[in-house]
């Protein structure tokens, strides 16, 4: 099996983002605009070129608020 050959492979937390979008069905604007972060700093954060020390707390607690939401 290959895989795909990125030049920014995703962070454990950029996993867990396409994780959540994929099964959600939403898309990462979506998931930025609904956690109220940037979209480009989110972005930035999934590939390991952010920090995101403020970021990664927000959407990982809107992503658990969202499954609990919605089980």
């Amino acid at each position: 099996m290959r895989v795909a050959n990125r030049t920014k492979p995703k962070t454990d937390f950029g996993i867990e983002v396409r994780v959540f979008t994929a099964t959600t069905g939403m898309n990462m604007k979506e998931l930025a605009a609904n956690a109220g972060v940037k979209y480009t700093t989110l972005v930035e954060t999934t590939t390991g070129r952010c920090a995101g020390i403020e970021l990664i707390p927000k959407v990982r607690e809107y992503m658990q608020n969202y499954g609990e939401e919605n089980a």
